[in-house]
């Protein structure tokens, strides 16, 4: 019975693995070890890897060869992504074994990094990008060697600044994205910014977000929305990422016509009652006015979504505040945020549907 319940469970256990401590890593390296020997391969059912090692270690070398190891048992992986804190990684460039590792068959989606610790240098990324031309999001913020041949017809997202150096040059340069759809940008203060950040991609872009974590000055994005308007002619969505809800009000920017939807994202989910009031009736407004376009708020984070509700009744009026305007306001999944049912809410709801009724009846109706 219990080998019966393992097997039944054994998809579920080993579909998404989180790496977080460096002894994780041996124990695991043998259970995908024994079971492939045993010819029940249990890492057949792991679809994504999250490496985040966050403490600390003597031989870095050796848990990342260990971590090579796991990746050969994982034929069907779908996902790959790197954000390792542990201090023992920094500055530690991540092996060429690692990469030249994965023994995925056309199933490898996506490969990222959230932090700059651990990252390939340009030889072992530009190989392997050209062994795994099935990629659909890309980290486009790494080198690649010059004159290489990749061409990624899969790529739809592309995530990361590129970083231009005289030897590697960018990935804008070097790799064909026909089908990029979608870039993430993170902007910090001192970036350089390419007069032709959108140049080659622009024209094929329908979302972007910005991630700006400090106050820039107005005229680098003022030059930034200037190439976006310039560039990105199909533009439907784009995404300001901040730090705080007070970084919004740093700076309003002028978007393309074309954009209907505005998607704000901030890290830090804490906000006050009176916070929600201000952004609903000066914050907001003041976005919508000079982009008549918009048509949609978008909050991208759950935590975001949820910040807003938990003020019910300045959520509530600024609501009305955007209903005036012709704009909703919506979740991650597209759906409208509503403060949640509770008395005052009901009141207020209450009152308003009374006036509404009370002026219809006191209209006046025309006579045929």
């Amino acid at each position: 019975m219990c080998k019966a319940w393992y097997a039944l469970a054994c998809p579920f256990l080993y579909e998404y693995i989180i790496l977080g401590r460096n002894r994780a890593l041996a124990p695991l390296c043998a259970a995908l070890s024994k079971t492939a020997q045993e010819k029940r391969q249990v890492g057949r059912w792991t679809k994504r890897l999250d490496v985040r090692m966050w403490d600390t270690t003597e031989t870095p070398s050796t848990v990342l060869a260990t971590l090579a190891d796991i990746l050969t048992y994982l034929p069907n992986l779908c996902i790959l992504t790197f954000s390792i804190t542990g201090h023992s990684f920094f500055n530690f460039v991540l092996p060429n074994v690692v990469l030249n590792s994965i023994t995925t068959s056309g199933s490898l989606k996506c490969v990222r990094w959230y932090n700059s610790i651990t990252r390939p240098s340009p030889q072992p990324w530009t190989e392997f990008l050209q062994k795994h031309p099935e990629i659909e999001v890309l980290d486009g913020g790494q080198g690649v060697l010059l004159n290489a041949h990749i061409k990624l017809d899969a790529v739809k997202i592309l995530h990361g600044y590129p970083i231009w150096t005289e030897q590697y040059g960018t990935t804008w340069s070097e790799v064909d994205l026909p089908a990029v759809r979608s870039m993430f940008c993170d902007f910090h203060y001192g970036t350089e910014i390419d007069d032709d950040t959108f140049g080659r991609l622009g024209h094929n872009l329908t979302n972007i977000q910005l991630s700006s974590f400090d106050l820039f000055p107005d005229s680098r994005l003022t030059d930034i929305f200037a190439q976006i308007r310039k560039r990105c002619a199909h533009l439907t969505q784009l995404v300001l990422a901040v730090r705080s809800w007070s970084l919004l009000v740093s700076y309003i920017p002028t978007l393309p016509p074309t954009v209907h939807i505005l998607g704000i994202r901030v890290m830090n989910e804490q906000i006050s009652p009176a916070s929600v009031q201000r952004l609903f009736t000066d914050l907001l407004p003041s976005y919508i006015t000079p982009n008549p376009a918009i048509k949609t708020i978008k909050f991208m984070e759950k935590k975001n979504s949820q910040a807003l509700r938990s003020h019910s009744v300045s959520l509530w009026h600024g609501l009305r505040v955007m209903e005036k305007l012709g704009v909703a306001v919506k979740d991650l999944h597209d759906r409208p945020i509503v403060p949640p049912s509770c008395s005052c809410v009901a009141h207020l709801q209450q009152e308003l549907d009374t006036l509404s009724s009370t002026s219809t009846l006191d209209a006046p109706r025309s006579t045929s």
